[in-house]
């Protein structure tokens, strides 16, 4: 039998998600809405955003780097959401500062009359970048480290194209026009993710920031964006998982319910507690982004990870992905962390 300390990040990762036996906690950043890279990292290579959005051989080389000077066992393409709301004509600002993401500021959908698709979706805006840059990265690491990426999600995407405010609001008064853009943006979703698994991807990670309980109504979670979720989940055909913003623990059934192989929970979700009702469902998380990883120190990075891998964490990952801000001595805790309390064997 073949000595289990010899798996891959990628054996061990895939394992992880497909329920088969590791030998410890994979620790990812698959999910969330940017990349696996800090500040730090882009200076390190002299690889800059937003030239790294735009540039699928520095996009990789960028990518490569989270694994290589801070141990995050993937690699995570792009680092930005707003690809497919900038492919289907939504303006957009790029910022010079290494630790700003790019941002909507044009949402040109007005009505549903609007909506038309693309025939040549693959081949609009930075689409095409992404999937080279999914091919290259595929070349480059092998099967040694699994290869991430993501759409954004289909609450999230309607809202870029019209705004978040007019889109909320017809959630309230208007709910077929929130069909109409709900379904536009699922068909639209699908196509560019299957594209990333035939690129090489390993995964795909439907991320809808945009979504917590507070933006809809739950006649409009439930009746509408659940079944648009769960269509993305049955039209891909390999490993997905699911990141919404608020995954607070009283959505986790909701999220457990839309049929993907992992979820992403919130800091704040007690994961021994919901373990019993996911199912077979993985579990990532659920390390504070924002305030332990990035403002905390190393040892209370260790502390959380500690705590997740003994709530029965399948996976290993900071909560909304690696933020830039986030200092690398502390990416580097969560690894060691992992490789200290996570073993399994």
């Amino acid at each position: 039998i073949k000595d289990m300390r010899e798996l891959s990040p990628k054996k061990r990762a895939l394992k992880a998600l497909m329920g088969g036996k590791t030998d410890r906690a994979p620790v990812t950043s698959f999910t969330g809405c940017g990349g696996a890279v800090n500040a730090e990292m882009q200076k390190a290579t002299g690889i800059y955003w937003p030239h790294a959005h735009k540039d699928p051989e520095k996009m990789v080389r960028l990518a490569i780097a989270g694994y290589e000077l801070g141990g995050i066992e993937c690699v995570k393409i792009p680092f930005d959401n707003i690809v497919e709301a900038e492919a289907l004509g939504c303006g957009a600002r790029y910022y010079e500062e290494t630790i700003l993401f790019p941002v909507v500021t044009e949402h040109p959908y007005t009505k549903p009359e609007d909506l038309k698709m693309p025939d040549n979706i693959l081949e609009l805006g930075r689409i095409p970048i992404v999937l080279k840059a999914i091919r290259i990265a595929r070349e480059e690491v092998g099967d040694f480290l699994p290869i991430s990426s993501h759409v954004i999600g289909p609450f999230t995407l309607a809202s870029e194209l019209v705004g978040i405010e007019k889109f909320s609001i017809w959630g309230l008064k208007n709910l077929n026009y929130v069909k109409a853009f709900l379904d536009f943006s699922t068909d639209f979703i699908i196509e560019f993710a299957t594209a990333q698994y035939r690129a090489g991807s390993d995964l795909v990670t439907v991320a809808d920031g945009a979504l917590t309980p507070y933006m809809v109504t739950p006649d409009v979670l439930n009746k509408l964006i659940k079944p648009a979720l769960i269509r993305i989940a049955n039209s891909l055909g390999g490993i997905r998982l699911l990141y919404i913003g608020g995954k607070i623990e009283s959505m986790v059934p909701f999220l457990a319910e839309c049929g993907y192989d992992g979820i992403s929970v919130d800091p704040s979700v007690n994961i021994a507690r919901v373990k019993s009702i996911v199912g077979d469902v993985k579990i990532l998380g659920n390390v504070d982004s924002k305030s332990t990883l990035t403002l905390g120190s190393p040892e209370e990075v260790k502390v959380e990870v500690k705590k997740a891998i003994e709530g029965g964490a399948d996976l290993i990952e900071p909560s909304c992905g690696i933020p830039p801000e986030a200092p690398t001595i502390n990416i580097k805790a969560m690894v060691e962390a992992v490789k200290e309390f996570g073993s399994r064997k």
